[in-house]
């Protein structure tokens, strides 16, 4: 029986653990991705002010000391509202793993810290009302650690928490997922004057939702599976929060916190109750009620005016990609999106379908043939169109942002392509539709949104580099890059379009909390800024023909519509009218038909409408209409201080975090305990790990330390162990005694040095290590002298992956070599490893094999040994004799040769799998165990100091003798620095 202590520590573990990644949900302001989120063999700095302290990498310096210069201020004003900031200095840390706009918090109490990505977001998102982005970000960020640090002032629930691998405070713990979202966003709008609560983005959504009756309910405030449901949260939590402080009183959320964290024990609930008088969800009932009833009065004034939304192309959904028309009209390119698989790129004829419109009739008429009394369904959304051609997702990553080349027969396209140390960038593709070629132009420019010049030899994109985005010029025959406009962290440019006589080019430009559109010369110079002098936002412009006017997204009256802009005399007319939103014109080259996306619930419909300017002006509507339309007349924000930082430093091996952490072995072998002190800094460049195991008679126990180096590459690791391990003595030591005696029943103590290399380029990926060893073997029977060990290893994978819409195959082939001297013989030893993957169609299957050979002069010890787990402690090369079933105790089979196979799928959040193993003189696998198990493999998370664990629990059963038909269970919770 598992001793009650015992059992519970790896419940804690996965507490830690399970705590971490929900937070990383919780508190980002987008999905995250499986993704690197620190590349420690960069150039990395450090910069300290009174309040936070920021690791970065060198070619982010200039973004992050724009950040510093105003985050005391922003700090300063987060407090006073808040009502609460931590403490201890915060630490933030500055990383651009995916070049996307993203950041989370990680508001743990005695170590909070902020994770910011710079690359600022383009203007169609959601995110992209700001001042600057940077600021926006860490006011939004350090909001979360400012408000869920706050301390419980119940002593026994601190005691607790502080007992734990991880102290969360009541509101971190106890606060549902709309509140936490929603009060950052909240925050950020109130300090900044900008941000979500500001923007037109978030009213389009508000009021489309209202307007449809799509409203999340109060279950669904959280987060769902529908378009934009995981942004709810931020979005109508947000509002929510808004509406409630207008019913209560600003005091009203600092008074909640407070009880939250009160002494007297409460949940959210009754917290929430003592504040404003009823439960949320019922308040959260009238707020959508009289969100609804400004939705409408929107849509009334706009009525009165004359709606103009365009003819219905295709009803499409979820976040449809901007459409891009070819030069003569014909064709339209356009980016899908699909819930349960990636995106893909498909070419439509813009003609009229005239065999669907046919097919349709003819089966209206043959309708009506058979039941003259029936009634035919009245015409209802366009038929879906075919594609012509179409551009899959590759190695799961999809192709963006279409632009036809003059030629008619190419499209440019980005992919994000992972750059192999853990990062990805944007590069730019050339797509020969009609030939079904795909030519990579960049590698690793961090190229978006290119637009060909007339000649089709070079485009104007942009590029993201650091936090700072430049207009470039891009040569397409052999992707170099030069810049033409070069952009600042507080000024950024996106979405550029070549005038029809390529001189110049027309693109949006943020600066000074607006959107602008400017014209550029091709070949450099200053910017020339376009349309009228207001304080409107207008982005993502098109030229119409002849390139004398062009059509933009204007938000005008607070609403997202488009509009005709003239270049000579600056006059904007608006084309579009309507209660939602359109964004992403794209102009047809003849006449003045113009293509555009149009927000709806589900997603974004493609429409179509003439550049032809409406009667009237934009409607002037009530700003009492909040938050149905964004503030008219918003209050003004001050401007955060500036203050210049003090210089930064090399980050060297960084600042120092320790954490302790329980492990445990239970299987055929025993009970085995751990306990490990991880010690690390923020970024992960030097790591080691300190773990002691003990247990019962015979299992693993001992002590080891290892350390990692990663400053450059390949990445450098030295171990010291002592180990002990004797599986005669165990439990079931009759069957390893029958197999090897009692030569597996040693003391280890030795060191290693070793250096691995990994890189994951997406569609292949390759790792390879190497090292050498030496040690002594101390044979637990008392008779038998203690022998040297010597090694020297290598081994490499190479990793391939094959991935199209919902297809996956991927494959992996390695091998594994020793050589080194036992006592008085010398050996060699030799593994190789073969892994085949196939996903498609709801199914996953995955098989993997191994042979092994062993020198025939080899001592037992060396030679091949079937059963029990992974050995815990020291590096996992360094018994790499070892061949784990987790259900079978150690040592049933010892020999020259191993073979090992094993086959598995996925059933219901678990894998079933067979497999059987064997060593002796022959390649044979007489052990078969089918089972079932659940393993979870998280890398090094450094900044919470938490390293690399392995989960694995599972039951299997034997089908061979000597234990056919015996059930056993199995769990292991061990770690790696």
């Amino acid at each position: 029986m598992i001793p009650r202590r015992r059992a519970r520590r790896p419940l804690v573990t996965l507490a830690a653990v399970a705590a971490v990644a929900l937070i990383l949900l919780a508190c980002s302001p987008a999905p995250l991705h499986a993704q690197y989120l620190t590349r420690p063999e960069l150039r990395w700095r450090t910069l300290r002010t009174e309040h936070f302290v920021f690791h970065f990498p060198a070619e982010m310096t200039a973004w992050t000391r724009d950040v510093a210069a105003r985050a005391e201020s922003v700090h300063d004003a987060v407090a006073a509202l808040v009502g609460y900031a931590p403490r201890q200095p915060v630490r933030v840390l500055v990383e651009d793993p995916s070049n996307v706009s993203n950041g989370f918090a990680l508001p743990f109490i005695g170590a909070p810290t902020l994770f910011l990505w710079p690359t600022p977001p383009d203007p169609s998102s959601i995110l992209a009302h700001n001042r600057g982005w940077g600021e926006v970000l860490v006011t939004h960020e350090f909001a979360h650690v400012a408000h869920l640090t706050r301390p419980s002032r119940n002593a026994r629930q601190r005691l607790l928490w502080r007992l734990l691998p991880v102290d969360l405070g009541p509101l971190a713990r106890r606060a549902p997922r709309w509140v936490i979202e929603g009060y950052a966003t909240y925050v950020e709008g109130i300090l900044t004057g900008s941000g979500r609560p500001a923007s037109a983005g978030r009213a389009a959504i508000l009021r489309q939702w209202a307007l449809e009756g799509q409203l999340p309910t109060y279950a669904q405030l959280n987060g769902s599976s529908r378009f934009l449901g995981g942004s709810m949260a931020y979005l109508v939590g947000s509002a929510y929060l808004d509406w409630l402080v207008d019913r209560a009183g600003e005091a009203s959320l600092p008074h909640l916190w407070r009880r939250m964290s009160a002494r007297a024990d409460r949940g959210f609930v009754a917290a929430f109750v003592g504040v404003f008088g009823a439960p949320p969800e019922e308040l959260y009932g009238r707020f959508t009620a009289e969100l609804t009833g400004r939705a409408l009065a929107v849509e009334d004034s706009l009525a009165a005016r004359g709606m103009a939304e365009g003819e219905l192309v295709q009803r499409l959904s979820l976040a449809t990609g901007a459409p891009a028309l070819s030069p003569d009209g014909s064709l339209l390119a356009i980016v899908l999106r699909r819930r349960d698989a990636p995106s893909r790129l498909v070419v439509w004829s813009t003609a009229p379908d005239t065999a669907a419109e046919a097919r349709a009739r003819r089966a209206r008429d043959s309708l009506l043939a058979r039941d003259p009394e029936d009634v035919p369904a009245v015409p209802g959304r366009p038929a879906p169109k075919r594609a012509l051609f179409t551009l899959p997702a590759m190695a799961g990553r999809s192709h963006e942002q279409p632009r036809f080349l003059p030629d008619g027969e190419h499209l440019l396209v980005v992919r994000s392509v992972p750059q192999g140390d853990g990062s990805e960038r944007p590069d730019l593709f050339a797509w020969a539709f009609r030939r079904g070629s795909l030519r990579r132009v960049t590698r690793g420019a961090g190229i978006r949104e290119a637009d060909p010049l007339p000649d089709g030899t070079a485009a104007v994109g942009v590029r993201c580099r650091g936090g700072i985005c430049d207009l470039v010029r891009v040569s397409l025959r052999d992707g170099t890059v030069r810049t033409i406009v070069a952009g600042a962290p507080d000024v950024g440019y996106f979405r550029p379009r070549v005038a029809p006589d390529g001189r110049e080019v027309l693109v949006s430009v943020h600066a000074r909390g607006r959107w602008r559109l400017a014209l550029v010369p091709v070949a450099g110079g200053p910017a020339r800024f376009v349309g009228p002098e207001d304080d409107v936002s207008r982005y993502g412009a098109d030229f119409l023909p002849g390139g004398g006017a062009v059509v933009a997204t204007s938000e005008r009256g607070g609403i997202m519509h488009l509009e005709r802009i003239d270049l000579a005399t600056g006059a904007a007319e608006p084309i579009t009218r309507t209660s939602g939103a359109h964004i992403a014109p794209a102009i047809a080259p003849v006449g003045d038909t113009v293509y555009f996306l149009a927000l709806h619930a589900r997603g974004y419909d493609l429409r179509r409408v003439r550049a032809t300017p409406l009667p009237g002006d934009a409607a002037t509507l009530a700003a009492a209409l909040y938050p149905a339309l964004p503030p008219l007349a918003p209050p003004p924000a001050p401007r955060f201080a500036t203050v210049e930082p003090p210089p930064d430093h090399p980050y060297g091996l960084g600042p120092r975090l320790h954490r302790l952490l329980p492990g445990v072995l239970v299987g055929p072998e025993g009970y085995v305990g751990i306990a490990a002190l991880d010690g690390t800094d923020p970024v992960g460049r030097f790591a080691w790990l300190l773990q002691g195991a003990v247990g019962t008679p015979g299992s693993w126990q001992g002590a080891a330390l290892a350390a990692e180096l990663r400053t450059g590459t390949p990445w450098l690791r030295a171990d010291l162990f002592a180990l002990r391990h004797a599986p005669s003595r165990q439990r079931e030591g009759g069957i390893a005694r029958a197999a090897a005696g009692t030569a597996l029943d040693v003391g280890y103590d030795g060191g290693a040095l070793g250096a691995s290399l990994r890189r994951d380029h997406g569609s292949w990926s390759y790792a390879a290590n190497a090292g050498a060893s030496a040690g002594v073997l101390d044979p637990l029977d008392d008779d038998a002298p203690r022998t040297g060990r010597t090694l020297a290893r290598a081994g490499g994978t190479l990793g391939l992956r094959w991935q199209r819409d919902r297809t996956l195959v991927a494959s992996s082939l390695g091998v594994r070599a020793a050589a080194g001297r036992t006592g008085d013989a010398t050996w060699t030893r030799g593994r190789v490893d073969a892994a085949l993957t196939l996903r498609g169609f709801g199914l996953g299957l995955r098989a993997s094999a191994a042979v092994g050979v062993v020198s025939a002069d080899a001592p037992t010890f060396e030679r091949f040994a079937v059963g029990g787990q992974r050995p815990p402690l020291g590096p996992p090369q360094l018994l790499d004799q070892r061949w784990s079933v987790p259900t079978l105790p150690p040592a049933v089979a010892v020999g020259r040769r191993l073979l090992g196979y094993r086959g598995e799928t996925d059933l219901l959040g678990l894998t079933a799998y067979v497999a059987a193993a064997g060593a002796g003189e022959r390649w044979r696998a007489p052990h078969r165990v089918v089972g079932i198990e659940r393993e979870l493999a998280l890398p090094a998370i450094a900044f919470v100091a938490v390293p690399a664990v392995r989960i694995l629990g599972g039951v299997a059963r034997s089908l061979d003798e000597p234990f056919r038909h015996r059930t056993r269970a199995y769990l292991s919770v061990s770690y790696d620095p």
